[in-house]
This record gives C-alpha cells, structure tokens and sequence, in this order.
C-alpha cells in the first residue's frame, strides 16, 4: 500500500464517523476522493511519448556526422540545434569558440548570421506593404530616383525581394575587398557606397528575366526602409519584426561589438586563421549584418515558415519559390521534403537555418569559420539523413 492510498483510507474512515454528514454526502465525498487519485496515479503512470525523429539511433547519427563534418572541414568549433515539435531539442557541440583561451562552443554564444539578415528585411518590407506603405508592383525607382539605378523604372520592389533585379552583386566587386584589406578591415561603407560599387558595373541581365543572388537587391530594399518610414532601417526591422516576436539577443552589431558570451569568427588568411570578430560588417548592412543566437533563430526560423506578421497576400508574396527563392527566403527540396529558410556567410561564421513544416522540425547550425563552409555541408547531411524518417 503507497502512501496516497493510506491518506485515502484515513480520510474515508474519518468521513464515515462523522455524525453530521448524510449516508449520501459521506458516499459523495468518498467517490471523489477515489476520484482524485485516480486521476492523480494516471498523472504519475504518464509516460513521455516516444521520438518520431529523435531517436537514440537517429541522434548517434547526427553526432557521428558532426564529427566527421568538423574534422575535414578544420572549423575551430561548430554547434547545431535540431528541434522537434513535442520531443526534445538535440545540440551537438564541436570545438571552441575562442582559440585563444580554448572557450567551448556554446549554446548561449551570439554570432554574426550573415544573409540570414535578409529575412529581417524582406519581412519588414512586406509588414509595410500590408500597411500600404509600399506597393511591390511599383519601381524602385519610383521610391529612389536619387540613386539613378540602372533600369531603376523596369526594377520592381518584388524583383529585388526574389533576386530577379539583374543588378551586379557589389560584393563581388574585387577592390571592395582590397581597400577592406588594406584598411585593416576596419573601413565603413556606407549603404550609398556599397549601391556606387554595384552601379559602376553593367547589369548581368534585363530586370525579370532570370534570377541572380545579389546583396545590392537587399541593400535597397533596407534604404527603401528608410526613405518610407524616416527611420533607421535596423530602426524599422526591430520594431516591425524583433520586438513583435521577443526575438532576444537578435541586433545588428557594428564593430568592436557583440554582447557576451560570443563565439569569436575566423578567417583563413596566408598566415592562417586570423581572428574576424571585430571587422567591420557594415559591407553587410540590411544584406548581412545582423547578430543572433542559438535558441532566437529557432524561434525565428519557426515564424518565418509560417508567415508570422504577414497578411495572406504578403504570405504569398514570400512562398512563391521560382528558382527555390521567394521574397528573401530560400527553399531546399530534396526527396519532396520542403525546408524553407535561408543560409549566412560573413567572414568568420557560417550559419544555417531552415524548417521543415512536415516534420516540424527545425535546424540551426553555426560554425566560427567559413572555410570549406562548414555549416553548409553538415547541413546538407543532415538533411539527407532526416529525408528518410
């Protein structure tokens, strides 16, 4: 006899010797006595449900792919977050944050997500279309005849949101990262510099007509921020998207700053790993140079997917995937297994985040490097891996 069935015999006795209780109201009382706990056993007898996904086989595999991934891509350390709806979240961790002090890698480490950044911006763009601020049919011109963009009048906002501006990338351009070199990567560009690069090269092809990634289209899109609001574009994104979400520990970071805890980035250069935290992002600006963490960009990646703040028109304006891109947001196929999300790469850090809304699985990877993109190629692993569960 367990404890809780003695305290029910105590009670029932104690019922049954008072006077002042009807035979009717002594049974009732010890009814629902019964009545609780047997409730209360079935709480106790609950067993967690089994993982669909998660298996003790499935997670050994995901770690054995972690570690082949991190030995043959040389990254310093790399984590990754693979998050089930109703089982528990897996991390695996890798090597350090900080090569100079051997600091693990680390959950609650923020890092520099790159592109990532420009599901930030075209969320934004879109909450101010459904606000009727910006019409996606109308040129960019129309809103930037400052700039004098090339087929500025032909170039839609939808056509920078989905790549299909034909607009040169400015970070291909090689003396960017010569002069960014020769400042001891600390110069700033400003957003009208980096539109001056891309402008001093011809278009790669007629606006509409084929689809190109291009940081140009996302630097005028968060200048679009700008001109329609009179506000900061980082301004915009974080009262539009950040605050609406609670997406913590999630900001565009200048140089010279990260808020601790964080994993340093590095570089490969001639003398080797050099260490890229501190150089100046600001190349990246609404394209790629955003900050977050670990447990932000699941959650964010989870209303991304499932066009949180959006109207349905504006939804789909952000699904509509012609060459896997739709408005700043990318989608992986494999095996009719739909990811949406997007990939960053910033000196230093690689990063990937994608769900999956079948599975309702998410997966966040960062690696302190970008050489042999790591955080790509483990991603790519696993996704092969979970096509089949």
């Amino acid at each position: 006899m367990n404890y809780k069935e003695k305290v029910v015999i105590i009670k029932a006795e104690e019922i049954m010797k008072n006077k002042n209780l009807s035979e009717s109201m002594k049974n009732f009382v010890i009814v629902f006595i019964l009545l609780l706990l047997f409730v209360s056993c079935e709480k106790e007898n609950i067993v967690a449900p089994t993982p669909l996904i998660l298996t003790t086989e499935v997670k050994s595999q995901l770690s054995a792919i972690t570690d082949r991934v991190f030995l043959e891509t040389s990254t310093p350390g790399i984590i990754a977050l693979i998050s089930v709806e109703g089982e528990e979240d897996f991390i695996i961790k890798r090597g350090v944050a900080n090569l100079v002090t051997g600091d693990p890698i680390h959950e609650d480490n923020a890092f520099r997500i790159g592109s990532v950044t420009k599901t930030f911006t075209g969320t934004a763009i879109l909450i101010l279309a459904d606000e009727g601020l910006i019409n996606l049919d109308s040129s960019i011109a129309h809103y930037l005849p400052e700039y004098n963009i090339p087929s500025g009048h032909e170039i839609t906002i939808r056509m920078l949101g989905n790549m299909t501006s034909g607009l040169f990338n400015y970070s291909e351009d090689s003396d960017l990262w010569a002069h960014f070199i020769q400042s001891g990567y600390t110069l700033y560009f400003s957003p009208d510099s980096l539109l001056s690069i891309a402008f001093r090269h011809p278009s790669v092809f007629p606006p509409g007509t084929n689809y190109m990634y291009c940081n140009t289209n996302t630097v005028l899109l968060g200048l679009l921020l700008e001109k329609i609001t009179g506000k900061d574009a980082y301004q915009v994104i974080r009262e539009k998207v950040i605050d609406p979400l609670n997406l913590s520990n999630t900001y565009f970071g200048g140089p010279f700053f990260m808020s601790e805890p964080y994993s340093h980035g590095y570089y490969l250069g001639d003398e080797g790993l050099i260490d890229a935290t501190n150089w100046n992002p600001s190349w990246g600006y609404t394209a790629g140079a955003m900050i977050s963490k670990l447990e932000a960009l699941k959650q964010w990646a989870y209303h991304l997917a499932h066009g949180a703040l959006l109207s349905e028109t504006t939804k789909a304006e952000r699904y509509n995937f012609k060459n896997s891109y739709g408005f700043c947001l990318q989608s992986v196929s494999y095996k009719n297994d739909l990811w949406v999300g997007h990939p960053g790469s910033i000196p230093g850090y690689n990063t990937q985040m994608w769900y999956n809304s079948a599975k309702k699985t998410t997966i966040i990877i960062n690696s302190n490097s970008t050489e042999n993109m790591p955080a790509e190629t483990l991603l790519i692993e696993f996704i092969l891996l979970l096509a089949d569960l």
